[in-house]
């Protein structure tokens, strides 16, 4: 197994997003002279997973905002792959539905898309044993399911500190309230025995 390059002293979240990048280039390029770009794949991967989706859990689910779940899906609409229907008994959920043509192209680019993953993790097990591999993709996806929102992952350390110490507090004015109360019942047990 070849030596694998290092990131040492490159913060996490840096070296994800870099990595990031290169794949967003990858697949930019895999997919410039087809009918579909990255963003859009991701969507429509998820409506081949389950077709008729919300619109909004579409979105959370591609891990994409809503602004940019709604652009997308206007733009895969105008090309006839999807299509939106509001068919819930409360007309204000929309959802998603596969046409034909987005069938279809399912049926173009699973093979494509299974080719270029193939090729990724043969660089990946150039340097990485499967274990590693495996590894890396759970941590990812515990980033990718866990973690919250831009600014609302500090928002969210916050409130957990906030959490632990608040516990902290009540766990010592316990103790310092218990405390007081064996010294007072020790005083009272000093003024008996006399």
């Amino acid at each position: 197994m070849a030596e694998s390059p290092r990131g040492d002293g490159i913060p996490l979240g840096f070296a994800l997003g870099a990595a990031a990048r290169k794949l967003a280039k990858f697949y930019a390029r895999a997919l410039a002279d087809g009918p579909v770009t990255p963003s859009q794949l991701a969507l429509l991967r998820q409506l081949w997973i389950e077709d008729a989706q919300q619109l909004r859990l579409l979105g959370a689910r591609a891990q994409l905002d809503a602004t940019s779940t709604t652009w997308l899906v206007d733009q895969l609409e105008q090309a006839g792959y999807i299509e939106r229907r509001r068919t819930d008994p409360d007309r204000r959920i929309v959802r998603v539905w596969l046409t034909r043509a987005g069938r279809l192209l399912e049926k173009t680019l699973v093979p494509e898309i299974d080719r270029w993953e193939a090729a990724i993790l043969e660089t990946l097990a150039e340097q990485h044993t499967d274990a590693e591999i495996a590894t890396f993709q759970w941590v990812l996806a515990t980033i990718m399911h866990t973690f919250p929102e831009g600014d609302d992952l500090w928002a969210e350390r916050s409130a957990r500190w906030d959490r632990r110490l608040d516990a902290l507090r009540e766990f010592l004015e316990a103790e310092s309230k218990g405390a007081a109360a064996d010294d007072r019942d020790g005083i009272a047990d000093n003024r008996t025995d006399r």
